[in-house]
C-alpha cells in the first residue's frame, strides 16, 4: 500500500462511492481528468491499489461518469499493474493529449472492505482485499472503533454490534495476517495503523463480523430533562425530528429504556415540546416493547407521506431504569396511564413478508409464545390487527402457515367479539393450558401489510414486480430506479444481491393500481422497506413504466421427501427455481457421497434410482463426480432432457453424522458418529449431559434422560472418535464488548444462541479470573465494580456464577437462575483482563477485599480459595480451600460459627446458619491444610485467621468441616412415607417455604424429580385440603425446559415470601422412588423402587458395595458398610424392576447405573438386595444451630449378626484360639503385676497431662455434656490409629450409639490401677506426686499407649 500518503492528488468523481466514477488528478493546482485511449484493467488496478480500494472490477470509458472539467492531465496510460502511483505509469507528458471530456476515462473497485454472508451489505463477516485477494479478518482483538470505522466507510451508518466466532459463517481463503488498531475517527481503514497477528492465533472459526445501523443516534429534545422531550433521530450523521406517524407507547418505551430513562408515564399523543428546526423524516417503527432498542424494532421507510400537520413524536420517560411497563400495541387502549409490571400480553407477527403478517406470537412470563388455531377466526384475527396498529384483519392463517414456532403455546380456545382492544381482553383457557402441537400455530394478513413478488410464468426470481398493499396486489413503477434499489429487491426476495431491469415491448394489463414510483436504496438496504420513495398512490405512474426485473440467484440443495433430513429426492436451486437430479450408475455413490458431505449428513448409504421419494418438477440436472469434490458446484453438471424423465428421478439415504446403536430403538443405544466415512464409538471421558441433549435434538428424539457409560450398550468394533465434544447446552458462548481489545469490556454471554449481558448480581473478582482464563486472555486486572463499558443493547440475563477462581471455563462454576430478578439499576458485569495469558493470580472471592487491585505473581497458585462441596448448591457443603495447586479440607477441631461466617462472606454467600462437623457432607480425599481456626468472625477472607501450619494437623477425613450459609438453597418432598411424593418446599434465606404451582408443567416436574433423585418423570397432584402453613411461599412461576440438571437453573418469578396464595402450593408425586423394607432403621434394609406406579424390588446379581453406596449416598443416609445379597432382609413382592446393577459408585441416583431394562431379570425374591448404610436418615439442613454429628447406625449389629452367620463355621477355632490367648493373658498379668506401683501411675500422669488442653479428654466416657463444643468420642480416633500392647482396643456401640470403650476395659484398667476411668478426668488426685518413682528409659515406649497394657517377657 505504498503512497498512501498521496492519496489526495488522485480522486475518483460522479460515482455513487468512493471506489467508483471519473478519474480525477490533482496536478499543477488543479484537478482535471484522464483520456480513456488505451485504458484497460491494468490501469484501473493502479488506480485502485493506490486508493486503497482493492483491485479493479471493470475500466470505463468514454464519458462512463459523465464528463469532467478543467485540464485532460493524461492520455494513453500504459500501466503493467505493479506501479504504485498512477502517474509512475508511461504516458504521454503532463497536459499532452488530442481527448475532449467526452472521452473520460473510469473505474469500478471492489473497495477494500465488505461485509459478507449477511442479509445486506451492512452486515455481514468483515473481508478485505489483500493483494488483489479477499482476506476474512480475524475476531483477535478487534474493537468497537474499529467496527465504527468500516460502518462509516461502507456509508452504512454506525456499527451496532460485533460478531465473533464465525457468526456469519466461516471464510474459505486466507486470513488477514494484521491487527487494526482504529481510535474511531480515521475516515478509511486503510489509515488505521496496524500490528502484526501473533503467528498461529487465528482460524477461520473466529472470523469476525459487523452490523451496522443507519439509525446512529437518538435523543430527546426541548424538555426538562434527558428524559422527556421531541424525539430526534440521527440518520447517517444528520439529525432529524420523527413524525409521530404510529408512534405508539411500545415504541416510547422502548426508546427511554435505550436512554436509560425508565418506561413511558404519559401516552405519546398527550405531550408535546414543538416541532422543532430540523428537517421531519416519516420512518415507522413496529416494535412490540421487549426490544432493548429502537434499531431492533422492524421498521418501514418506503412509501411514507409528508409529516400531516407537521405533528412529530414525542415521550415522557419516568427516569426510573428499575422500573418495566405492561402496555399494548393499541392506540385505542393508550388512554390509559401505563401500569408499571411486567409486558405480558405483548404481541408479534414473525415469518411473514412485514411487521403486520405472520405467525402470532405473545410475550407471557418472560418468554414468547404461540396460540394454537383452535376456534381461531376473523373475529381474533382481527383483535390481534388492531393491537398492532396493522389495520384489519384481511385473512386468517391456520396449520403452522408461517412455519411452526419453538416455544410455549400460550393460548387455545380464544373467543374474542372482535371489538376488543387487546387480546388479553378475550375469553380463553388459562395461560398455558392446550391439547395442541405446534404444527397447529395460527397466523394473521393484517391490512397494512406488506409483501413483493416478481410474477412470472417461469421463474420465482424473475418478472413483473408487484407489492401488496391496502390489502390488493399492484405493480411497482421503475421510474428512476437504479442497479441498488434492483440489487436490495433482489436481496429481499433471496433471490441472490444482483440483478437487472428488462426492457419490454407491450405494457402489463391486469392490474389496477401502480402502488410506488421512484423508490431510491442506497444498496447497502436489507429490506425494500428501508428504502425512500414517493407516497403510496395507486395512480403513482402510467401504463407502460412498470417494472420488469431478472435477479442473479444463487444455487442450492435440499433432499425431499425423505423421513429425515438426510434422505429423500436430492434437488438443486438454479435460476429461480428447483430442479431434481440424474446420475450414471457408475458415478452414482461419488454423486451422492459428495451431496451428503456437502449436508453435513455424513457418508452415502444408499442411492436408489427411480423417484422412491417421488417424482420431482423443474429441469434436471444430469451430474458427473469423482467424489473427493468438496461440493456439487465442484462437479460437472448440465441440463439433460434427452434421456432422464422425472421417473428415475435420484434420491439418497445419508448415514448421518450422528446415530444411536444396539439399543432397543434409535432413539437409545451406544453414540456412533461418521468420520472419515466410518463410523466411530464415542469414549464417554468427559461426555456430558449437554452432548447428550443436543444428539437427541439432532436426532428428534426428544431430550436426553440418560448417559449409559461403560459400554452399556455394548463395545464397538471400529474406530474411536479421537476428540471430545463440548457442548454447552445453555451457554453456547462469551465475549467481552465494548473495550479497547477483546480482553476487556462488558460481559454478554449468548444463551441457546443469544447473546444477552450479564447482570453484576454476585459478580466478582473470582468469576472474572475464570472468564478472563477462558478467553486465554489472563487474569483479571481490577475489581469489577471499578470498571465500567456502558449497558450494551442486548437484553440483561441475571444467571447468577458462584466461581472459586481455579475452574478452566465459566460453565464449570456452579450457577444459580431460579428466583433472579430484574436486575438492579440496570447494572452489568464487567472485566479488564491483563493479557497475559501466563499470569495467575492471588486473590480472594470477598468483595470487601476487592478495594485492593490483585497482586500478581509468576508462581501459578490461587492460594487460598474457597469452595463448598456435597451440598444442595454453591453456598452449603464440605469447605475445601486451594494450596499448593490442590484442593484439601479443614479439620473441625475448634471450627464454630465465627470461621463459618468467615467462609460465608469469601464466598458471597450471605452468612453462617449452621456448622457442620464430623465429615457431614461426605469425607474428603485430599490433604487436609488447616487446622485449629479461631477466626474472629468479622475477616473478609480465611487467610486472616489464625491457625496452625498449612498441612499440620492431627485429624483425619472423618473430621471434615461444613458449613451451611444463608444464601443456601435446597429441596425437597415432605409427607409421612415417602422422600419422593409429598408437599414441594424450598430452603431459602434461612427458612423452608413452600412452592407454589402456577405455570408449572411437565418439564419443570421432570426436573425437580430428576434434581431429587427420583426418576426423570412425575405429576402434580390434586389435593381437598391446602398445606399447612409455613408462614413462606418462596416461589412461582418456575419454567423449566426440561434438560435442566438442577432446578436452580429454571427461569422463575423473583423470590417473594408471598409469590402466591394459600392453596396454590405444589403437592408432587414423582414416579421412579426409593427406600428401605424390612431393616432396623429406615438406613438398612431390602432395596425397594417405585417404578411404572408399584413398588418392586432389586435382584442380587452383581450387587456390590459399589451399588450399595449409590442408594445411601440418595438416600442421605452416608455411605455403605455392607451390601447384603440373598434376600438377607427378607424376600420382597412385586416386580422385580432391576438386575445386573452395575454402578461406579458416583452416580447420583440408582437409575443412572447400567442396568438391564426395567422389569428384565432372571431371579426370584430370594434374591432380592440389600443394603446396610453408616448413618441414621438425617435431613441435610436443620432449624437448629450449632455443631451436628454423624453417628454409625445401629444398624451395625445387623452387619455383625450377619458376619457370624457367614463365618458360623470358623467359630470353634476362634473359641480354641481365644483360650489360649486368654491363658497366656494370666501369666502376663502375673509378671506385671510387680509393676503396678510405678508403672501405671506414671503412664496414666503422662496421659492426663496431654489431654489438659482444648481436645476431650481421650479417655472420656461417652458422657460429653460438659464439653458441648467436640464431637462425641473424638478422642478415640487417635487411639485406634497408634501402636499399642497386645490386648486390642475393642470398640463397640455404648449406649449413646457412639464409638467408645467397653465396660469391660473399664474394669480392666480399673482392676489395674485401682481407678475408675471418670476419677482420671480432672481429678486432683490424678496429677502427679513430687514423690511419685520417675519413669524409667524404657518406659518411654508407653507414652503413646492409650488404652492398653504393655507386653513385657518375663
Amino acid at each position: 500500500m505504498a503512497g498512501i500518503s498521496n492519496r489526495d492528488k488522485l480522486r475518483l468523481g460522479g460515482g455513487k462511492s468512493r471506489c467508483s466514477g471519473r478519474v480525477e488528478i490533482w496536478h499543477n493546482g488543479s484537478w482535471g481528468t484522464v483520456c480513456s485511449f488505451n485504458w484497460d484493467l491494468e490501469d484501473a488496478n493502479v488506480v485502485c491499489q493506490q486508493l486503497g480500494c482493492g483491485s479493479a472490477q471493470a475500466a470505463l470509458k468514454w464519458g462512463a461518469f459523465g464528463p469532467g472539467n478543467g485540464s485532460i492531465w493524461l492520455d494513453e496510460v500504459q500501466c503493467t499493474g505493479t506501479e504504485s502511483f498512477l502517474w509512475n505509469c508511461p504516458a504521454k507528458p503532463w497536459g499532452q493529449n488530442n481527448c475532449i471530456h467526452e472521452y473520460d476515462a473510469g473505474v469500478m473497485c471492489s473497495g477494500f472492505i465488505k461485509l459478507v454472508a449477511g442479509d445486506g451489505p451492512c452486515n455481514g463477516r468483515v473481508e478485505v482485499n489483500a493483494e488483489t485477494k479477499w482476506s476474512t479478518v480475524c475476531d483477535w482483538n478487534f474493537t468497537l472503533p474499529t467496527a465504527k470505522v468500516i460502518c462509516a466507510e461502507l456509508q452504512c451508518g454506525t456499527a451496532v454490534s460485533i460478531m465473533k466466532g464465525a457468526h456469519f459463517g466461516r471464510g474459505n481463503g486466507p486470513i488477514w495476517d494484521k491487527e487494526f488498531q482504529c481510535n474511531g475517527s480515521e475516515p478509511l481503514l486503510p489509515l488505521c495503523p496496524t500490528v502484526p497477528l501473533p503467528q498461529g492465533k487465528c482460524s477461520h472459526s473466529m472470523d469476525v463480523g459487523v452490523i451496522c445501523s443507519r439509525y446512529t443516534d437518538f435523543r430527546l429534545m426541548n424538555g426538562s430533562s434527558q428524559c422527556e422531550g421531541r424525539v430526534e433521530i440521527q440518520v447517517l450523521g444528520t439529525w432529524r425530528t420523527l413524525c409521530e406517524s404510529h408512534w405508539d407507547l411500545a415504541d416510547a418505551n422502548v426508546l427511554c429504556h435505550q436512554l436509560s430513562c425508565g418506561v413511558t408515564t404519559k401516552p405519546p399523543e398527550d405531550v408535546h415540546f414543538g416541532k422543532g428546526s430540523v428537517q421531519i423524516i416519516g420512518d415507522t417503527f413496529y416494535c412490540t416493547g421487549t426490544e432493548s432498542h429502537l434499531w431492533d424494532c422492524p421498521v418501514t421507510i418506503l412509501g411514507t407521506s409528508q409529516c400531516s400537520k407537521g405533528k412529530v413524536a414525542s415521550v415522557v420517560c419516568s427516569g426510573n431504569q428499575s422500573q418495566s411497563l405492561t402496555f399494548n400495541n393499541s392506540q385505542y387502549d393508550q388512554e390509559l396511564a401505563p401500569v408499571l409490571f411486567s409486558e405480558n400480553g405483548q404481541l408479534r407477527l414473525l415469518n411473514g413478508s412485514g411487521p403486520c403478517s405472520g405467525r402470532v406470537e405473545v410475550y407471557y412470563n418472560g418468554t414468547w409464545g404461540t396460540i394454537c388455531d383452535d376456534s381461531w377466526d376473523l373475529s381474533e384475527a382481527h383483535v390481534v390487527c388492531r393491537q398492532l396498529g396493522c389495520g384489519v384483519a384481511l385473512k386468517i392463517m391456520v396449520s403452522a402457515h408461517f412455519g411452526q414456532g419453538s416455544g410455549p403455546i400460550w393460548l387455545d380456545e380464544l373467543n374474542c367479539s372482535g371489538n376488543e382492544s387487546h387480546l388479553g381482553e378475550c375469553p380463553s383457557v388459562h395461560w398455558g393450558h392446550h391439547d395442541c402441537r405446534h404444527k397447529e400455530n395460527v397466523g394473521v394478513l393484517c391490512s397494512e401489510s406488506l409483501d413483493f413478488r416478481l410474477v412470472s410464468e417461469d421463474y420465482k426470481c424473475s418478472g413483473w414486480l408487484e407489492v401488496f398493499y391496502n390489502g390488493t396486489w399492484g405493480s411497482v413503477c421503475s421510474n428512476s430506479m437504479e442497479d441498488s434499489t434492483v440489487s436490495v429487491i433482489c436481496r429481499h426476495l433471496s433471490c441472490g444481491s444482483k440483478g437487472r431491469i428488462e426492457t419490454f415491448s407491450s405494457p402489463r394489463e391486469g392490474l389496477g393500481a401502480r402502488w410506488i414510483d421512484r423508490i431510491m436504496c442506497q444498496g447497502q438496504e436489507s429490506f425494500l422497506w428501508h428504502c425512500p420513495s414517493q407516497p403510496w398512490d395507486q395512480n403513482s405512474c402510467q401504463q407502460g413504466e412498470e417494472a420488469l426485473i431478472t435477479c442473479e440467484d444463487k444455487d442450492k440443495l435440499q433432499l425431499k421427501g425423505g423421513d429425515t433430513r438426510c434422505s429423500g429426492r436430492v434437488e438443486i436451486w438454479h435460476n429461480g427455481s428447483w430442479g431434481t437430479v440424474c446420475v450414471d450408475p457408475q458415478d452414482q455413490m461419488a454423486v451422492a457421497n459428495v451431496f451428503c458431505q456437502q449436508l453435513g449428513c455424513g457418508s452415502a448409504v444408499d442411492v436408489v434410482r427411480g423417484a422412491v421419494f417421488g417424482p420431482g418438477e423443474g429441469i434436471i440436472w444430469l451430474v458427473q463426480c469423482k467424489g473427493t469434490e468438496s461440493s456439487l458446484w465442484d462437479c460437472h453438471r448440465r441440463i439433460e432432457q434427452n434421456f432422464c424423465t422425472h421417473e428415475y428421478d435420484v434420491g439418497v439415504r445419508c448415514s448421518g453424522f450422528v446415530k444411536l446403536v444396539a439399543g432397543d430403538g434409535p432413539c437409545n443405544g451406544r453414540v456412533e458418529v461418521n468420520s472419515e466415512r466410518k463410523m466411530s464409538t464415542v469414549c464417554d471421558w468427559n461426555f456430558t449431559l449437554s452432548t447428550a441433549k443436543v444428539i437427541c435434538a439432532e436426532l428428534q428424539c426428544g431430550t436426553a434422560v440418560s448417559i449409559m457409560k461403560g459400554a452399556h450398550f455394548g463395545r464397538g468394533n471400529g474406530p474411536i472418535w479421537d476428540k471430545e465434544f463440548q457442548c454447552n447446552g445453555r451457554y453456547t458462548d462469551f465475549r467481552l464488548m465494548n473495550g479497547s481489545s477483546q480482553c476487556e469490556g462488558r460481559v454478554e454471554i449468548q444463551v441457546l444462541g443469544t447473546w444477552r449481558n450479564l447482570c453484576d448480581s454476585h459478580w466478582d473478582l473470582a468469576d472474572a479470573n475464570v472468564l478472563c482464563h477462558q478467553l486465554n486472555c489472563g487474569i483479571a486486572m481490577k475489581p469489577p465494580e471499578d470498571v465500567h463499558f456502558d449497558k450494551g443493547i442486548v437484553q440483561i440475563i441475571g444467571d447468577t456464577f458462584y466461581c472459586t477462581g481455579t475452574e478452566s471455563h465459566l460453565w464449570d462454576c456452579p450457577v444459580t437462575i431460579l428466583g433472579t430478578s430484574t436486575c438492579s439499576k440496570v447494572k452489568v458485569a464487567f472485566v479488564v483482563c491483563s493479557g497475559n495469558q501466563t499470569q495467575s493470580l492471588i486473590f480472594n472471592n470477598s468483595r470487601y477485599d476487592q478495594e485492593l487491585a490483585p497482586v500478581l505473581f509468576s508462581v501459578p497458585i490461587e492460594h487460598g480459595q474457597l469452595r463448598l462441596l456435597n451440598g444442595r448448591g454453591p453456598c452449603t457443603g464440605r469447605v475445601e480451600v486451594y494450596y499448593n495447586g490442590t484442593w484439601g479440607t479443614i479439620c473441625d477441631d475448634s471450627w464454630d460459627l465465627s470461621d463459618a461466617h468467615v467462609v460465608c462472606r469469601q464466598l458471597g454467600c450471605g452468612v453462617a446458619l449452621e456448622v457442620m462437623v464430623s465429615a457431614h457432607f461426605g469425607q474428603g480425599s485430599g490433604p487436609i491444610w488447616l487446622d485449629e481456626l479461631s477466626c474472629s468472625g468479622n475477616e473478609s477472607h480465611l487467610g486472616e485467621c489464625p491457625s496452625v501450619h498449612w498441612g499440620q494437623h492431627d485429624c483425619r477425613h472423618k473430621e471434615d468441616a461444613g458449613v451451611l450459609c444463608s444464601e443456601s438453597l435446597d429441596l425437597r418432598l415432605v409427607s409421612e412415607e415417602h422422600k419422593c411424593s409429598g408437599w414441594l418446599e424450598v430452603f431459602y434465606n434461612g427458612t423452608w417455604g413452600s412452592v407454589c404451582s402456577n405455570s408449572m408443567d411437565d418439564n419443570t416436574v421432570s426436573v425437580i424429580c430428576r434434581h431429587l433423585s427420583c426418576g426423570s418423570k412425575g405429576h402434580i397432584e390434586t389435593f381437598s385440603s391446602s398445606q399447612k402453613s409455613l408462614g413462606a411461599r418462596w416461589i412461582d412461576r418456575i419454567k423449566c425446559q426440561g434438560q435442566e440438571s438442577l432446578l436452580w437453573h429454571c427461569p422463575s418469578q423473583p423470590w417473594d415470601q408471598n409469590s402466591c396464595q394459600q392453596g396454590e402450593e405444589t403437592l408432587l408425586t414423582c414416579e421412579d422412588k426409593l427406600r428401605l423394607r424390612g431393616g432396623d432403621s429406615l438406613c438398612s434394609g431390602r432395596v425397594e423402587i417405585w417404578h411404572n406406579g408399584s413398588w418392586g424390588t432389586v435382584c442380587d446379581d452383581s450387587w456390590d458395595l459399589a451399588d450399595a453406596h449409590v442408594v445411601c449416598q440418595q438416600l442421605d443416609c452416608g455411605s455403605a458398610l455392607a451390601a447384603p445379597q440373598w434376600s438377607a432382609f427378607g424376600p420382597g413382592n412385586g416386580t422385580i424392576w432391576l438386575d445386573d446393577v452395575q454402578c461406579r459408585g458416583r452416580e447420583s441416583s440408582l437409575w443412572d447405573c447400567p442396568a438391564m431394562s426395567w422389569g428384565q431379570n432372571d431371579c426370584k425374591h430370594e434374591e432380592d438386595a440389600g443394603v446396610i448404610c453408616s448413618v441414621e436418615s438425617t435431613t441435610l439442613l436443620s432449624t437448629t444451630k450449632g455443631p451436628t454429628t454423624r453417628t454409625v447406625s445401629a444398624s451395625l449389629n445387623s452387619l455383625l449378626g450377619i458376619s457370624c452367620l457367614i463365618l458360623g463355621a470358623l467359630l470353634f477355632l476362634v473359641l480354641i484360639l481365644l483360650g489360649i490367648q486368654m491363658h497366656r493373658g494370666r501369666i502376663q498379668q502375673q509378671a506385671l503385676s510387680r509393676y503396678r506401683d510405678s508403672l501405671y501411675e506414671a503412664v496414666y500422669q503422662d496421659i492426663d497431662y496431654y489431654v489438659t488442653g482444648d481436645k476431650e479428654d481421650l479417655l472420656s466416657s461417652p458422657d460429653v455434656s460438659s464439653q458441648p463444643d467436640d464431637p462425641p468420642g473424638d478422642g478415640y480416633d487417635d487411639a485406634e490409629e497408634l501402636s499399642g500392647p497386645a490386648i486390642p482396643p475393642v470398640t463397640l456401640m455404648n449406649e449413646e450409639g457412639t464409638l467408645g470403650p467397653t465396660d469391660a476395659r473399664d474394669e480392666y484398667r480399673e482392676s489395674h490401677t485401682g481407678q475408675s476411668p471418670k476419677s482420671f478426668r480432672g481429678s486432683p488426685d490424678s496429677k502427679t506426686r513430687e514423690d511419685d518413682p520417675p519413669m524409667f528409659s524404657e518406659d518411654q515406649a508407653y507414652d503413646e499407649a492409650e488404652t492398653g497394657v504393655p507386653q513385657k517377657s518375663i
